[in-house]
């Protein structure tokens, strides 16, 4: 403390000068003694502050102090940076239920092209039987087994070949449809697990600056200076 005002005063101005030194530093530094409580007021010092953080403050004809335009410029700063990360946290949670929504149509698609799969393979195991039926009637066989396949032959309105040929086209087509589902939802999934590590970040970040980070705990770093600046007093 045996430094004079005038080296502690160009120590604070090169810390600010050359960014070693932030608002949080000189609020601490405030609260350290009386004298560098009260050289870390000075004008001078914040005024290279506010130029510094706020390069595109305009110049302002009031009377009020450096450090009151710029905790009025960092309030309204933290404001819009609050207000930027909540439509962050808004625009990844509609992209989480727009996949989400894909997931869902996706399924409903899926459950459809297995019912279809489903169903050309029993009318193909049904016509493959008439085929058969038809095979074993040109050949010998008894009355009652030669009577039933001609029952499963008669029954069957549609050409046989044609109609199988169609089914195993059909068939094949649902799979490759089945398989591009799948696939697709998978990739959905992936969309909607990384939306949700996405908004976790964006949401920790938002909470961590809250409670204590750099970008808004400047309200409470001034309120521990006024705070400290009335305890001095007092001793004084």
């Amino acid at each position: 403390m045996s430094l004079p005002d005038e080296l502690w005063r160009w120590v604070l101005e090169l810390g600010v000068e050359t960014s070693s030194l932030t608002y949080k530093d000189v609020c601490c530094i405030s609260m350290a003694s009386r004298r560098l409580n009260r050289l870390s007021k000075e004008d001078i010092i914040w005024s290279k502050l506010l130029s510094s953080d706020f390069p595109t403050t305009p110049s302002s004809s009031t009377s009020l102090s450096p450090k009151s335009i710029y905790q009025t410029r960092f309030e309204k700063d933290k404001a819009k940076k609050r207000l930027a990360e909540k439509r962050a946290v808004l625009r990844i949670e509609s992209q989480i239920h727009e996949h989400k929504r894909k997931v869902k149509e996706i399924e409903v698609q899926l459950v459809e092209e297995n019912e279809k799969i489903k169903a050309a393979i029993d009318e193909l195991k049904n016509l493959q039987k008439v085929r058969e039926a038809s095979t074993a009637l040109k050949v010998w066989q008894p009355e009652v087994v030669h009577g039933r396949h001609r029952q499963i032959v008669e029954h069957c309105s549609v050409p046989v070949d044609s109609r199988i040929n169609a089914l195993e086209m059909e068939i094949k087509l649902c799979k490759q449809q089945i398989l591009g589902f799948l696939k697709a939802r998978r990739d959905e999934s992936e969309r909607v697990e990384g939306a949700k590590e996405r908004l976790s970040k964006v949401k920790y970040r938002s909470f961590e600056s809250l409670e204590g980070g750099s970008s808004s705990n400047g309200g409470g770093e001034f309120r521990k200076c006024k705070k400290n600046s009335k305890k001095l007093k007092k001793v004084e």
